[in-house]
């Protein structure tokens, strides 16, 4: 239900913040806009999102944002390439509010990217001890 709920308004919001940081359109992309927290009656609301961009040789960079919306008082958004950075911006804005449940299927990019990295070096390190050992 959570990645359900409209959120152009959002949206546009980030998009205000980056054209202000200097981005044109057609120079970044936003992916997975997700409801992740909110404060009842619903005026306080915190998303993530997924900022790629490009370096001058091509090179996509990938970086995590939040932004905390107060539809009576406006908005902030921080953007990051520091998941430590990224939860620890998080748990302080979103400190009293419901926070979005993680079930336990759900693995995030990160988390799956430093998962094959750890198999494939235990990997290579097994394969290394093997060339080690002596032919008998």
């Amino acid at each position: 239900m959570w990645d359900k709920l409209p959120n152009g308004g959002i949206e546009r919001e980030i998009k205000r913040h980056l054209h202000k940081k200097g981005y044109q359109q057609g120079d970044y992309q936003l992916q997975n806009m997700e409801l992740i927290a909110i404060e009842r009656p619903g005026w306080k609301q915190i998303f993530e999102f997924l900022l790629i961009t490009r370096t001058p040789s091509g090179e996509r960079i990938f970086q995590k944002g939040l932004i905390y919306d107060d539809h009576r008082r406006g908005s902030r958004i921080q953007i990051t390439n520091s998941e430590v950075e990224f939860q620890r911006l998080f748990q302080e804005w979103s400190d009293g509010m419901i926070r979005r449940r993680v079930s336990a299927h759900e693995v995030d990019a990160t988390t799956m990217r430093n998962m094959l990295i750890g198999v494939a070096l235990f990997a290579l390190i097994g394969f290394i001890l093997l060339l080690q050992i002596p032919a008998s």
